[in-house]
């Protein structure tokens, strides 16, 4: 007997629900994998360095290839910031230790995990600030790591202890130099005393940085009226894009940065 134009119906069917039944779980489950892609929780600065709050904060592990975190810095909790400063960090301390080999930095307070006050500082309230130590260099003129703050003079020797150890003008301006050209983020402010900002433009015009380098250089560093910053960088970066408008800047926005 012939089938039917009904029974082929059926089959058709039969086979277009054993197909939709196979489908079906694989497009679940895809769905569930960008579902839970989209739900990823971004870090959020809010507010104002001085007055602030951190969402969602990132972590600075304890090392990295290039730098260590300074055990003040873990006894006050203060090891947080936002994704683009955690990137910035790394990168740029990496970037020195790539380039010189051994230089190894010495990280400091960034913010309590969510922000807020932070002890010893006016600032570093919503995870967009980090305090780097400087590199050193000993007696005899080798790179060296420190686990404390170390104030310099205005001829580049330490002051306490006073003349164990050099300014180590060739890596702290190779570290100025990478925060100022990443595209982690985008630093707004390198506090640092004048007299150390004065040997780090010199060492760089004597190295053949570009004019243009120089010049945006001496335009986000800059000491503080009410702290020197002798004994270690301040940088600050400007809020990510994705956290306005919680995130609030205040200062100049520098014409170069886009």
């Amino acid at each position: 007997m012939k089938p039917t134009f009904m029974s082929n119906k059926k089959r058709i069917f039969t086979i277009f629900f054993l197909i939709i039944g196979i489908l079906a779980p694989v497009s679940i489950v895809y769905s569930s994998k960008s579902d839970a892609a989209s739900s990823v929780t971004l870090s959020l600065s809010i507010g104002l360095p001085h007055d602030g709050a951190l969402k969602n904060a990132e972590v600075l592990p304890a090392k990295g290839e290039g730098y260590r975190l300074m055990q003040t810095a873990r006894e006050r909790k203060a090891r947080f910031g936002v994704s683009e400063l955690i990137s910035l960090i790394k990168w740029s301390t990496f970037k020195v230790h790539s380039k010189y080999q051994g230089a190894q930095m010495a990280v400091g307070d960034l913010s309590r995990r969510t922000g807020g006050e932070a002890e010893h500082h006016a600032s570093h309230q919503n995870g967009r600030d980090v305090d780097f130590a400087f590199y050193v260099l000993n007696s005899a003129g080798q790179s060296v790591g420190i686990s404390e703050m170390i104030p310099f003079d205005k001829n580049g020797y330490a002051i306490d202890p006073p003349m164990a150890y050099r300014f180590d003008v060739r890596r702290n301006w190779a570290l100025v130099e990478a925060l100022i050209t990443s595209s982690k983020a985008q630093v707004q402010w390198i506090f640092v005393a004048e007299h150390l900002e004065t040997l780090l433009l010199a060492h760089a015009a004597a190295c053949g940085a570009s004019k243009q380098t120089i010049w945006r250089a001496e335009q986000i560093m800059k000491q503080p009226s009410k702290s020197s910053h002798w004994d270690h960088f301040h940088v600050r970066i400007y809020c990510p894009a994705n956290d306005k408008p919680e995130c609030r800047d205040f200062g100049p926005k520098w014409g170069w940065l886009r």
